[in-house]
């Protein structure tokens, strides 16, 4: 795909291109800076259907101080910030839509900084991962667990949370984003912030005191979903959790194509599992290692995988128990499912099976062409059928095969519908735009709320939202970032 440019202005009118590369060595030294294309150019793209797009710079922090600097500097002449920390929450919030300098934090801003075992806390740098922070849990901390998604382990852990990504203690707790404790941010003027029960201390901060974002009045909203448009974040505490000793995960088969929406709804209710992540068979079938998946007659619509633990035994036999009669209730009203241990289940298989539910995890079959890309949406869970009826008919419209990802979250008080398509950049991206576009009007149509947003889709969204709230969010923008310095052009601005 050829690199295109859009209409812009002239960032170089304050400072030439050439002062700024100064001034970036000035701040960062000569090793941590550059302007060579061959370098930019990993930065300008992702896998999605996303424009790809030119930086101007790439800079590596390492220290807060310097980041303080590139800000008032960038500030005064107003010259785009676009925060980088390992490239894969796609969706382009990453590319540079106005050129300007990428902020890669995935090099140097990587460190755990603290982890608090009696509060049940991590304290991060942005350029963490989450092979990093698993690895770090199970060497000092065997007690204790994070919540990680279905990613790879090379993804970041404060990207995700600060964008509301998905968890696998989904079902208990929600997005990730519900469970930030606080967060320190540089704002525009070059000022340092530190939000939750941090903010005691003038100038430096106690790690221990990262454990809570209330009773204050809560900031954090000013920057969770913002997609870095107010602020630059240089640590987050996000929380952890108990590991319990007994696991047992549930595999289940749903051989009606709605089938999965009651039983979504009943199990979060029931508050027995951590998680669940609910696929259509052919994403299962990618889980296992088949490259090319396609539905047989006969087959299940859709899978999902449970993961269920607990204290104790007895605690354990008491939670099947639970599940098994929720089956057995909603097969007695109409419905088809089916119960199976799933580590019963990966023995007939390979250790990829178990990709699911030993996070973080890469599914490579997603992974084997040059574009992936979804509609990753917060979704009322009493639209769960007509979603899966409506999406179903788009794929069959298309010739694509159902790639669709369900879960429930919270106790069952939402649920999360990301339809996913992977596709050949060179060949298929515009039959692919077409079904994304169609699965998109759907999606809003039926009240889903899109996260991870490209600007594609929240120009959709901007038709239908109501004009106070746009206006709110615009006056809090215009606050926070006069200049419009930090990743412009997120949520069109």
């Amino acid at each position: 795909m050829e690199i295109t440019e859009i209409n812009r202005r002239n960032i170089f009118e304050r400072a030439s291109k050439e002062e700024v590369y100064r001034k970036l060595i000035e701040i960062f030294g000569s090793t941590n800076v550059t302007n060579k294309e061959v370098d930019l150019y990993p930065y300008s793209y992702d896998m999605t259907e996303n424009e790809p797009h030119m930086p101007d710079f790439a800079v590596i922090p390492e220290k807060v101080e310097q980041l303080v600097q590139l800000v008032k500097y960038c500030n005064q002449n107003i010259i785009p910030i676009v925060p980088y920390a390992t490239g894969n929450n796609v969706g382009g919030l990453t590319i540079p839509d106005y050129g300007g300098i990428i902020v890669d934090f995935g090099k140097k801003m990587n460190k755990i900084l603290y982890v608090n075992e009696n509060m049940m806390y991590a304290v991060l740098e942005p350029g963490v991962t989450f092979g990093q922070l698993k690895k770090h849990l199970d060497e000092y901390y065997p007690q204790l667990r994070y919540s990680y998604p279905n990613a790879p382990p090379y993804a970041g852990v404060v990207g995700n949370a600060l964008l509301s990504g998905m968890t696998s203690l989904a079902a208990k707790i929600g997005s990730m984003a519900e469970s930030i404790n606080g967060l320190e941010v540089i704002t525009a003027d070059g000022e340092v912030a530190r939000i939750g029960s941090c903010f005691y201390g003038t100038d430096s901060d106690n790690f221990d005191s990262w454990w809570s974002r209330y009773p204050m009045p809560d900031l954090l909203g000013i920057f969770v979903n913002f997609q870095g448009m107010t602020g630059l974040i240089t640590k987050c505490s996000v929380q952890l959790w108990p590991k319990e000793p007994i696991e047992k995960p549930q595999l289940v088969l749903f051989f009606g194509l709605t089938d999965i929406a009651p039983f979504l709804r009943e199990v979060g209710r029931a508050d027995i599992i951590n998680d669940i992540a609910a696929f259509s068979v052919e994403v299962a079938k990618m889980e296992i290692g088949i490259p090319e998946p396609r539905k047989y007659p006969g087959e299940p619509p859709y899978t999902g995988v449970m993961p269920i633990s607990a204290k104790t035994e007895k605690q354990m036999e008491a939670k099947i128990e639970i599940l098994e009669n929720l089956i057995t209730d909603l097969n007695k009203k109409g419905t088809n499912i089916l119960l199976i241990d799933y580590n019963e289940f990966s023995k007939l298989f390979n250790l990829k099976a178990r990709n699911i539910y030993d996070l973080p995890s890469q599914i490579l079959s997603l992974h084997e062409y040059s574009g992936l890309t979804w509609f990753g949406a917060y979704a009322p869970s009493n639209a769960f059928e007509e979603l899966i009826k409506r999406t179903e008919e788009l794929y069959h419209k298309y010739g694509v095969p159902s790639f669709n990802y369900l879960k429930i979250m919270k106790g069952g008080h939402y649920g999360i519908f990301r339809p996913i398509i992977r596709f050949k950049k060179f060949t298929d991206q515009e039959r692919i735009v077409k079904l994304l576009e169609e699965i998109a009007d759907v999606c809003i149509d039926l009240g889903c709320i899109p996260y991870k947003t490209p600007s594609w889709i929240t120009e959709k969204m901007r038709k239908r939202i109501n004009p106070g709230w746009l206006k709110l969010f615009e006056k809090i923008k215009d606050c926070m970032d006069p200049n419009n310095i930090f990743n412009p052009g997120r949520w069109n601005t």
